[in-house]
C-alpha cells in the first residue's frame, strides 16, 4: 500500500478524503488484470467498479433479473462458486449480486458501520472511531428499529383547538385495489404501534397515498385535512430564523446531524381532541392518538416542544429546525461528550432517532439548504443543480418561481439588485411579458453566479466587522466582512437593493450616506453593540460623525447612526471593488465625473500657472492641498473656480448655497469659498426665475386716503362661482362707498362692460361719485366704459396688476357678504335661490355697526335708521355729521396701526430706471406646477408712485409694450455677467 495525492469524494453523509492506493489482481469472468484502486477506510471486503471499468470488461448488470453478464454470459453461478474458494492473500476479487444484497441488508441492521469518523483525524482515527461506536451501542434504545418504532414525548398531551364545533365529515376517496391493500397494511401497523385507534368520531377526513421518493411509488399515507385546517385556530409559535441558526455554527469544526424518527408521531394528543383527527378508509374509521402530518398547527406544536426540551437542559451546542437537530463542537473529544449528552436527553424525554438519516462527526454538513464547514457557508449542491437545470421562464408565474428559488441565496450573490433589475421590470403591473436579450443575460448571470459555488464566512461575534458601502444612481450596495487569523478580510454577507423613484433624485453625498444607513439596517444584528469600521469611497462622508449644522435627511440619518459605535474610513473606489460592483450600473458611468468635478491633470497645470505656495499648503502626488479638519482638500486655482462652480451647480440640479457647500468643501478649497458660492448661487439666472426665496417682499403700505364725505370715492368688484345654487346668475357685483362703507349688491349672469354700466347708472341715481376705484378687468379698461365715466365726469382709478390689496375695502366686504350668504343658504331646509336671499343679507350688513367706524353704514350714508329706539329716536348715535367725523378719525387710527403691522413684513425698496428685475407671475393653485414662478428679466422704465413701477413687460390683453406693476411683485435680478469671484 502506498501514499497517494488525496482526492475528495462526495457521499450522502458528507465528504471523505482518499489518500491510499493499492494494486490488486482483479479477475472478472475470463479476464485477469492488475488494477490500482483507492482505499476506502471501511471494514467491508468489497470493491467498487464504476461505469468506465465495467465498460472495459463488457459487463452489463440486469437489475430486474438480478444477474451480471459478460459478453452475454451469466457470471452469477460460476463466480459465486469461485468466490468461496478464493484465497485472501491472492486478492482474487469477483463481483456478484448476492454481495450487493448483503451490503444493503448489513447497512439496515448494523449500527457500527454507519458511523463516519471525522475526516480531520489522522493518528488516533481508529480509537476515535471505536469511541463513536461505543457511544451508539450504549444508547441503542435511542434509535428506532423501524418506521413505527417511535417514542412518546414526556409532555402534556396537546390540544387541537377549532373555531367551530360543527364536525367536518367527508367521504373516503376511491382507490385502486393495490392502493387499498397498501392503505390497509399501513393502518394495521399503525394500530399495532398504538399510534391510531378505531373511532366513532363525528369527524372524518379522507385518506390518500402520495409518491415516496426513496421507494419510487405511492406508499406515503396522507390524510387530507384541508377542511379541518380551515377551522383550526392558528398557532403563533415563531419559526427559527435560518440566519440566526447559521450564526451559532461559526466557531464549530465538527458536526453531527440527528433526525427524529417520524417526528410528529412523538407528540401525544389530548383524549378529548383525538376524535377531531379521525380519518376514514373504505374499510373503517380511525383516529390519531399522536400528532399526524398534515394538520395545520403540527409544525408549530412540534417545534415548540423540541425547543423547550433543549432550553430545559440549557443546551448551547445544539439547535433544531423542526425534526433536524444539529450538534456542533470545536473539537472531536468535545463532540463525543456533546453527543452523549444529547443521547441522554433523548432517553429521558423518550425521543427516538432514525439512524439511517443521522450523520456523525463530519467536518462538512448540509443544513437548511446550506453546506457548513469550519466557519464557512455555501449553497447546497443539490439545490444549485436544480436551479442550474431551470429553463428560461415563459410567463410571470414561472419567473416568480425562479426568482423565489434564487432569492433564498441572495446574500451569496454580489450585484444581486443589479442582476435581477431587468427581471423585476417584468413583474410590474400592466407590463407585457416580453423576454428580451437583457432578461436572458440577467437569467444566465444569476444562474452562473450560483453555480460557481460562492462561499461566505460565518459571522464571528469576537472579531471586528468591516462594512464596505457604495452607491450609484440606481442602487446601493454593501459587503459585511471580518478578518481571519492572518488579518485577511473575508465576506460574511452581500446586500444590495434598487433605489426607489424618489431616492434617485438624491445628490451623490446623500446617496452614499443612504448606502451606509441601508447597510446598517440590513446588518443591524451583527453590528449593534460593538465597534465596527465603515469603508466608503466618498471622502465627503468621513466627516459625517463629527460635522455640525446638518440639515434635512442628512441630519435625520446622522441621528440614526448615532446609536452605533463606528469609525468611517475613506477608501478609493478602485479598491472598494465588491461594494462598488454591488451598486454600479452601465448607465452610472457619470458618477465618477460627478464626484470629481475637475480633471486632476487640469488642476495640476493650472496650479502651476497660479504659482500657489505657502506654509499652509502641502503637496500630495504633485497636487497642492491644504489640511482642514483632518481632511486633505485640493486647492483650486482661480482660473478653475468658476468652472467648478458651474459643474457642481448644473450636475446636481441647481442646489442652494448650503448644499453647494456640502458638495464642494469636503474635497476642494480656496480662500473666501463660502462667499464665492453665495454670490454664484445669487447670480444664477435659472435659480432666480424658478425658486421662491423666503425673504421679505418689497414695498411699504400705501393706503387709499380715507374720506369723510359720502360718494367721494366708491369701489366696484365682482365675485363669481354662484351658478350652482338654484340660480342661473353666477356673478355677484358689489359696490361700496369708502366713507360710510355702505354696500350695494347686484346678481348677474355676466361681467361685461354693459353690465357694469347698468349697475353704476343705478348708483349714480343716488349721487354721482367723484372717484371710482376698480381692478384691471377688461370690462373696466374698455373704451365704452371709459367713455361712460367721462360723460359723468368721474375720475377712474385702477389697481396694479394681480394686486387686489389696492382695493382692500371691497375685497373685505366680498368675504363678509359671501360668508353671510353661505350661512343663509345652508341654514334652510328648502332650496332657496341665493339671489332671493341677497337683499336681506345686504340690508343686514348695512344695518350692522362696522368694526372700525362703530356705526352702521346705513346711518353714516342716510343720517337715519329704518327703526326707532324704545328710548328715543336715533338716540343710539351722535348727529350724522359728527358721526362721520368720528368714523373718519377711527379709520385713520386703524390705518396707522395696520401700516405698522404691514411694514414689519415688507422692505422699503427703490428701483432706478434701467435696473433689471424679475416679475412674479400669477398662477392658479394646483395648476401649471412646472411653470417658472418668475418671468424676466425686465428693465425698469420709470417709477409711477411710491410702490408702482412701469417695466418693459408686454401686456397680451392690451397689446401694450409696458405694464405698471406693484413693487411687491418684483425681485432684483442679478445678471450672471456681473458675477465677480474673490481673488486672493
Amino acid at each position: 500500500m502506498t501514499n497517494a495525492q488525496g482526492i475528495v469524494v462526495q457521499q450522502t453523509r458528507g465528504t471523505i478524503s482518499l489518500t491510499k492506493t493499492c494494486t490488486f489482481s482483479l479477475k472478472v469472468g475470463t479476464i485477469n488484470k492488475n488494477v490500482t484502486m483507492y482505499v476506502l477506510d471501511h471494514t467491508l471486503p468489497y470493491i467498487i467498479l464504476g461505469m468506465p471499468e465495467l465498460s472495459k470488461y463488457d459487463i452489463t448488470i440486469d437489475c430486474s433479473k438480478q444477474k451480471i453478464c459478460q459478453n452475454g454470459k451469466n457470471l452469477n453461478k460460476s463466480q459465486n462458486d469461485k468466490n468461496h474458494s478464493n484465497d485472501k492473500n491472492k486478492q482474487n476479487i469477483s463481483l456478484h449480486i448476492s454481495e450487493c444484497k448483503q451490503i444493503n441488508s448489513h447497512c439496515s441492521q448494523t449500527t457500527e458501520d454507519q458511523v463516519n469518523p471525522p475526516q480531520s483525524v489522522t493518528e488516533n482515527k481508529c480509537e476515535l472511531r471505536k469511541e463513536v461506536k461505543d457511544i451508539i451501542k450504549n444508547f441503542d434504545s435511542v434509535f428506532s428499529k423501524d418506521k413505527y418504532d417511535v417514542g412518546a414525548l414526556r409532555v402534556e398531551p396537546q390540544r387541537i383547538v377549532l373555531n367551530s364545533d360543527l364536525p367536518v365529515s367527508l367521504r373516503p376517496y376511491r382507490t385502486s385495489p393495490v392502493e387499498e391493500q397498501e392503505i390497509k397494511s399501513q393502518v394495521e401497523k399503525l394500530l399495532q404501534a398504538g399510534l391510531i385507534k378505531e373511532s366513532n368520531s363525528p369527524y372524518s377526513s379522507p385518506v390518500t397515498l402520495a409518491f415516496k421518493r426513496d421507494e419510487g411509488k405511492k406508499t406515503r399515507l396522507c390524510i387530507d385535512f384541508r377542511k379541518l385546517n380551515a377551522l383550526c385556530k392558528s398557532d403563533s409559535e415563531p419559526l427559527p430564523l435560518m440566519d440566526s441558526l447559521l450564526d451559532k455554527l461559526s466557531k464549530a469544526k465538527i458536526f453531527s446531524s440527528l433526525d427524529l424518527a417520524s417526528g410528529y408521531w412523538h407528540v401525544p394528543i389530548h383524549p378529548k381532541d383525538t376524535e377531531k383527527l379521525a380519518f376514514c378508509t373504505n374499510f373503517g374509521l380511525y383516529e390519531w392518538c399522536r400528532l399526524p402530518f398534515g394538520i395545520k398547527v403540527a409544525p408549530a406544536i412540534f417545534n415548540r416542544l423540541i425547543r423547550r426540551i433543549l432550553t430545559k437542559y440549557k443546551i448551547d451546542f445544539a439547535c433544531n429546525y423542526f425534526d433536524d437537530i444539529i450538534v456542533y463542537s470545536s473539537s472531536e473529544l468535545e463532540h463525543w461528550k456533546h453527543l452523549k449528552t444529547i443521547f441522554e436527553i433523548c432517553e429521558k424525554e423518550n425521543i427516538k432517532l432514525k439512524l439511517s438519516k443521522c450523520v456523525f462527526a463530519q467536518t462538512k454538513i448540509s443544513f437548511l439548504g446550506y453546506e457548513i464547514e469550519q466557519g464557512k457557508v455555501s449553497p447546497n449542491n443539490a439545490n444549485i443543480e436544480t436551479i442550474k437545470k431551470l429553463q428560461p421562464p415563459t410567463n410571470v408565474k414561472e419567473l416568480q418561481r425562479f426568482l423565489g428559488s434564487v432569492n433564498v441565496y441572495n446574500k451569496f450573490i454580489p450585484q444581486y439588485a443589479k442582476l435581477r433589475y431587468p427581471l423585476n421590470q417584468l413583474l410590474k403591473k400592466d407590463v407585457k411579458f416580453n423576454w428580451t436579450n437583457e432578461c436572458q443575460d440577467a437569467f444566465d448571470k444569476l444562474k452562473e453566479t450560483l453555480t460557481t459555488k460562492p462561499v461566505l464566512n460565518l459571522y464571528n461575534p469576537d472579531v471586528t466587522c468591516h462594512v464596505f458601502v457604495d452607491a450609484s444612481q440606481k442602487s446601493v450596495g454593501a459587503v459585511l466582512k471580518q478578518p481571519d487569523a492572518s488579518d485577511v478580510l473575508h465576506p460574511i454577507a452581500y446586500h444590495s437593493r434598487t433605489l426607489r423613484d424618489y431616492e434617485k433624485n438624491y445628490a451623490i453625498t446623500e446617496l452614499e450616506c443612504l448606502a451606509i444607513v441601508d447597510a446598517l439596517d440590513k446588518f443591524y444584528y451583527y453590528l449593534h453593540g460593538q465597534k465596527f469600521v465603515i469603508h466608503t469611497d466618498h471622502a465627503a462622508l468621513v466627516w459625517l460623525k463629527n460635522v455640525k449644522n446638518l440639515r434635512g435627511r442628512l441630519f435625520r440619518w446622522s441621528l440614526k447612526l448615532s446609536m452605533f459605535d463606528y469609525e468611517i474610513k475613506y477608501q478609493k473606489g478602485c479598491t472598494n471593488i465588491e461594494a462598488d460592483m454591488l451598486s454600479r450600473h452601465p448607465v452610472s458611468h457619470h458618477l465618477q465625473h460627478a464626484v470629481h468635478l475637475l480633471d486632476i491633470n487640469e488642476i495640476k497645470t493650472q496650479q502651476k500657472n497660479d504659482n500657489l505656495c505657502g506654509p499652509k499648503y502641502h503637496e500630495v502626488k504633485d497636487v497642492i492641498v491644504i489640511k482642514k479638519r483632518n481632511l486633505y482638500k485640493i486647492v483650486v486655482p482661480f482660473s478653475l473656480r468658476l468652472k467648478l462652480l458651474n459643474q457642481a451647480h448644473e450636475q446636481f440640479g441647481h442646489p442652494g448655497v448650503q448644499k453647494m457647500l456640502n458638495l464642494i468643501t469636503p474635497q476642494y478649497y480656496w480662500p473666501n469659498i463660502t462667499s464665492d458660492i453665495t454670490e454664484f448661487v445669487k447670480h444664477c439666472s435659472v435659480c432666480q426665475l424658478n425658486k421662491k426665496r423666503k425673504q421679505k417682499r418689497f414695498g411699504l403700505l400705501q393706503q387709499v386716503p380715507p374720506t369723510s364725505t359720502p360718494f367721494e370715492c366708491i369701489s366696484v368688484d365682482t365675485v363669481g362661482g354662484f351658478n350652482y345654487y338654484n340660480s342661473t346668475k353666477k356673478f355677484l357685483h358689489i359696490v361700496i362707498d369708502h366713507a360710510t362703507r355702505h354696500v350695494w349688491a347686484f346678481p348677474s349672469k355676466n361681467e361685461n362692460s354693459e353690465t357694469y354700466i347698468n349697475i353704476l347708472k343705478q348708483i349714480f341715481q343716488i349721487q354721482v361719485p367723484v372717484k371710482l376705484l376698480t381692478d384691471r378687468n377688461a370690462a373696466f379698461t374698455s373704451s365704452r366704459f371709459k367713455k361712460f365715466l367721462r360723460n359723468y365726469n368721474v375720475k377712474h382709478l385702477l389697481t396694479t396688476a394681480h394686486h387686489p390689496q389696492t382695493n382692500g375695502k371691497v375685497e373685505r366686504v366680498n368675504q363678509s357678504l359671501v360668508t353671510r350668504l353661505k350661512c343663509k343658504v345652508n341654514s334652510t331646509s328648502t332650496k332657496v335661490p341665493w339671489t332671493k336671499l341677497l337683499e336681506s343679507v345686504t340690508n343686514e350688513y348695512n344695518l350692522t355697526p362696522h368694526s372700525i367706524t362703530k356705526y352702521p353704514p346705513a346711518y353714516l350714508l342716510l343720517g337715519t335708521l329704518p327703526y326707532d329706539s324704545p328710548i328715543g329716536q336715533n338716540s343710539y348715535y351722535e348727529p350724522v355729521n359728527e358721526a362721520r367725523n368720528l368714523a373718519l378719525q377711527r379709520t385713520i387710527d386703524y390705518h396707522n396701526k395696520n401700516k405698522i403691522r404691514y411694514d414689519a413684513r415688507f422692505v422699503d425698496k427703490k428701483f432706478n430706471p434701467g435696473d433689471l428685475v424679475v416679475y412674479e407671475e400669477f398662477h392658479y393653485p394646483n395648476t401649471r406646477k412646472l411653470t417658472p414662478p418668475f418671468s424676466g428679466p425686465y428693465e425698469v422704465i420709470k417709477q409711477c408712485s411710491e410702490v408702482t413701477y412701469e417695466i418693459n413687460k408686454p401686456n397680451p390683453l392690451t397689446k401694450q409694450v409696458t405694464q405698471i406693476v406693484h413693487i411687491s411683485k418684483l425681485r432684483c435680478f442679478h445678471s450672471p455677467d456681473k458675477l465677480k469671484l474673490s481673488h486672493e
